[in-house]
């Protein structure tokens, strides 16, 4: 996707936030935008026939496909969207060896 586009959805995308917040803004606001921009780049009559709840499955499909990626590194062929290495938490640094453990 080239920045030019990813401009213009940035600025669809906030536009439409700020039109209807309660709407676009609220706890089920992902399905409802993604509906929202089909029905308003692609509308044709089956476009208009789908249901918002559709879009959530859509999103939930995608959620899950990420997970059993970073569960399963082994089946992750990306490469732009690839998961990062998580970050040391201090409880982790807590359970590591010390120096003096390293001495005996």
């Amino acid at each position: 996707m080239d920045n030019n586009l990813k401009k213009q959805l940035n600025a669809w995308t906030y536009n439409k936030i700020k039109g209807n917040p309660k709407k676009f803004g609220g706890d089920f606001s992902n399905s409802l935008i993604m509906h929202e921009y089909l029905i308003e780049f692609y509308a044709n009559e089956k476009v208009v026939q789908l249901e918002p709840q559709l879009m959530s499955i859509l999103s939930t499909v995608s959620r899950i496909k990420n997970k059993l990626l970073k569960k399963n590194p082994n089946f992750d062929y990306r490469t732009k969207f690839k998961v990062k290495a998580e970050k040391k938490t201090k409880n982790h640094l807590k359970n590591l060896p010390t120096k003096t453990a390293y001495r005996s």
